[in-house]
């Protein structure tokens, strides 16, 4: 695909394209917390594993 055809399809897709509601917005804020939480309560759980099979507390 040439340059003016990538001009011409992202054009195509801001025309069909929607603004979200405040309550769309609402609900990506509130998955994209859930799933930041959930990432960092993995990484802590391996963290805390991974102190604790070492023999914890400089042991």
């Amino acid at each position: 695909m040439d340059f003016k055809g990538l001009i011409d399809s992202w054009r195509r897709i801001l025309a069909i394209a929607e603004k979200p509601e405040p309550k769309e917005y609402s609900l990506m804020l509130r998955v994209v917390i859930s799933g930041l939480f959930l990432v960092g309560l993995i990484g802590l759980l391996i963290h805390l594993a991974f102190y604790f099979i070492q023999g914890g507390y400089g042991g």
